[in-house]
């Protein structure tokens, strides 16, 4: 499938831990990553996806995000907390 153009085409896989204020709803509203707190302008898209159900694993909810400086971010949100997935340039 192309991305569309509104999406970068070269991305950085991180998978690292972030702490996240969500809304009423749990979408994420601001993560704060390392030292850098980010705040999300937009949710651009979301999805779920299944994880490996064969090895126990739960589902996860996964955000593609737009930060209030343009940055598009990619959050995915575990039983165990979330994370930076991905960060697209």
């Amino acid at each position: 499938m192309p991305m569309r153009a509104e999406y970068a085409t070269v991305t950085k896989c991180l998978d690292q831990p972030i702490t996240v204020s969500a809304d009423p709803r749990g979408r994420p509203r601001r993560f704060r990553w390392g030292r850098r707190e980010v705040t999300i302008h937009e949710i651009v898209d979301r999805w779920e996806e299944a994880g490996c159900w064969w090895q126990g694993e739960r589902p996860r909810r996964v955000y593609r995000a737009r930060s209030s400086e343009g940055a598009l971010y990619e959050l995915h949100h575990h039983a165990d907390g979330w994370r930076l997935y991905r960060a697209y340039d």
